[in-house]
């Protein structure tokens, strides 16, 4: 144990732990206290009469850092993910070729086994959570740059998406539903 404490610069008071993949630890606590605060629980399966059992139930939400976590309800698979696409890209892949179901959880809960998702994510989360503890304003500060920038993001996009509706409006007006617009701006149009 102390071999990993050295090889990872952990201060003496850090415990760690190994854990299944080779060569890799994880950081439990750092002077006695736990490094993430007690997570929310996943839900129960539905009844029978609702979702059949041979029917894989995997539950997709976010985690405290607005990670995507997206877990298996019989806990046999799970990952953390950058976005929720490649969280039901995940599932799509385990429940193959049969089908399944998703339960979309609102509250954010963490990942309660091995992370079969994304290893950077995981990597980030663990990061966050060390600059949250040893430097929180830079955190702070840089949670409400990443709250400011994903606002921006969603106003473009919905400037943007209204963009495109105007567009289809004036096709339909002027075509009819019959032709649409092929160029993108009047740039790449012949002069007269």
């Amino acid at each position: 144990m102390n071999a990993l404490r050295k090889k990872h610069a952990f201060s003496q008071a850090a415990t760690v732990e190994p854990v299944p993949r080779a060569g890799a630890v994880r950081l439990v606590a750092i002077d006695g206290k736990p490094t993430a605060p007690a997570a929310q629980a996943f839900p129960q399966r539905p009844e029978l009469d609702m979702l059949n059992e041979t029917i894989p139930l995997f539950h997709i939400c976010q985690n405290r850092h607005g990670f995507w976590v997206a877990r298996d309800a019989e806990r046999r698979a799970g990952g953390l993910f950058l976005r929720k696409r490649s969280a039901l890209s995940f599932v799509q892949r385990q429940s193959a070729p049969t089908g399944y179901a998703i339960m979309l959880l609102d509250e954010p809960v963490e990942l309660d086994i091995e992370n079969q998702g994304n290893r950077f994510v995981a990597l980030l989360g663990a990061t966050i959570d060390l600059v949250q503890r040893r430097a929180p304003l830079a955190a702070e500060f840089t949670g409400m740059v990443i709250a400011e920038w994903r606002k921006l993001i969603a106003q473009m996009s919905a400037a943007f998406a209204g963009a495109r509706e105007h567009r289809a409006a004036a096709e339909r007006e002027l075509f009819h539903g019959q032709h649409w617009l092929s160029s993108k701006s009047d740039d790449d149009l012949p002069i007269v």
